[in-house]
């Protein structure tokens, strides 16, 4: 005798229903204004990495200079020694090719207007038109006279000082956003008073 099974009868079945998986909730934005919006901020963070890649660009010259500065061997031995005038040199070279860099008519400064020149783009931070920058200037031309450590360490630390905050290239070839705002509201309103006569 053999029973043979049967599959559950339907009636206990028949109130049951697939489960019905919904449709997954997407993650872009769905009305315009967040895609607008979306837009806008991409716009303006692609904007400001181009400035602070364009302000990189044009202060890189200060980061190499610093690190030539910093890498000057100060003058070991006693003064009148072979190596003193050679601080002294260095540093005049690096701040010109700076010079030059800013601007090619700085080529021929020296002395006086060297001097003054520094301290015109240093806006009154860094002074070298005193007693040491004399000195330092008048020691590239005259071995007698030559700088003592002190000396040296105080012009180092000058230079450095004014590397990192003397005035540099104007950046006018790169309109910013406020000025193009400025000059498009200018400009409507000059055409706006000559309709109105």
């Amino acid at each position: 005798m053999s029973i043979e099974h049967s599959p559950p009868s339907t009636y206990i079945l028949r109130e049951l229903y697939d489960v019905t998986v919904p449709e997954s909730v997407s993650w872009i934005p769905q009305t315009i204004g967040w895609k607008v919006l979306l837009v806008l901020l991409c716009v303006i963070a692609g904007y400001l990495c181009y400035r602070r890649l364009v302000r990189w660009w044009h202060n890189r010259y200060r980061a190499e200079a610093r690190t030539a500065v910093t890498r000057l061997p100060m003058h070991r031995g006693l003064e009148g020694s072979v190596d003193s005038g050679a601080f002294d040199g260095a540093l005049f070279s690096i701040l010109k090719i700076v010079l030059v860099y800013l601007e090619p008519a700085n080529a021929k400064l020296f002395g006086h207007a060297f001097l003054q020149k520094l301290d015109e783009l240093g806006n009154g931070r860094v002074t070298f038109q005193d007693e040491l920058g004399t000195r330092w200037v008048q020691s590239l031309v005259d071995p007698s006279i030559t700088l003592g450590r002190e000396e040296q360490a105080l012009l180092r630390e000058k230079a450095l000082c004014w590397i990192r905050e003397h005035e540099g290239r104007s950046m006018t070839k790169h309109v910013s956003l406020r000025a193009a705002l400025a000059k498009l509201l200018n400009g409507n309103k000059k055409q706006g008073e000559g309709h109105h006569v």
